[in-house]
């Protein structure tokens, strides 16, 4: 029985996959949002999704397998995991009545803000870029964050803003996220096949891809590039690949 996807387009979101979780591998964040964000020139974003966010889940353990003596439980429990699932909750609620085009123009529009911010946050050296978030910022940078994972699982940009500010260690960031990445990631995934946008199509996808996902974790492990240098490059992609998708939205409009 042919499959129901085009062999060129695999191949290509298999590359993007390697791309992108070698980006999560090295960071501990960053697999799902650059994988979505190119990876919806080739699939609708309700077959795509799913398999991201499953692919997502098993990176987010193997990360936890590989760093889980680092992991600050505590941050996780009680500084991020409570706001971050009233977020999550709000964001499932949302997609559920929004349409696609409206999914792609936030999705722009949430790549550009906070693509800008975090270039803005790395050519910053000051003292205060370090400092933990005060609380009244936050609440909501926290809820952010679980409201965009509920609507692409790609909340990272401001949980990540707040863990960066919280955790200076980087096997300490990299656990931690994982951990957080992998509660959501299972309720979404649960979400998505109760409410029936994840079935067999995800998993047929899924499998397709795989061998990207595997490429990817190896060759981040081998990464030797110097973080913020490689956090830079990674905005400043995510950056036109916003902008893009948003002119690609207007001109599809007009």
């Amino acid at each position: 029985m042919p499959i129901p996807f085009a062999w060129p387009d695999i191949a290509i979101l298999a590359l993007i996959l390697v791309f992108a979780h070698a980006v999560e591998t090295y960071l501990g964040f960053g697999s799902t949002i650059i994988a979505l964000s190119l990876g919806i020139f080739l699939f609708p974003i309700d077959i795509l999704l799913p398999a991201l966010v499953t692919m997502g889940t098993l990176q987010s353990l193997w990360l936890i397998m590989r760093w889980h003596r680092h992991i600050r439980w505590r941050i996780i429990l009680v500084g991020i995991l409570p706001l971050a699932i009233l977020g999550l909750a709000a964001g499932i609620l949302l997609r559920d009545y929004a349409s696609e085009t409206l999914l792609i123009v936030l999705l722009g529009l949430f790549i550009v803000v906070t693509s800008t911010l975090e270039l803005i946050a790395l050519s910053r050296s000051d003292a205060a870029s370090h400092t933990p978030l005060r609380r009244w910022i936050a609440v909501p940078v926290i809820f952010a964050g679980g409201l965009f994972q509920g609507l692409f699982a790609a909340g990272g940009p401001p949980i990540v803003y707040y863990a960066g500010r919280k955790i200076d260690d980087p096997a300490q960031f990299r656990s931690t996220l994982s951990v957080l990445w992998l509660i959501l990631n299972l309720a979404l995934l649960t979400s998505m096949w109760a409410g029936g946008q994840a079935g067999v199509l995800t998993l047929e996808l899924a499998a397709l891809v795989f061998p990207g996902f595997i490429v990817g974790i190896v060759i981040g492990s081998f990464i030797k590039m110097k973080s913020k240098a490689f956090k830079a490059a990674t905005w400043a992609m995510l950056l036109i690949i916003g902008i893009i998708q948003l002119v690609r939205v207007l001109l599809l409009r007009g």
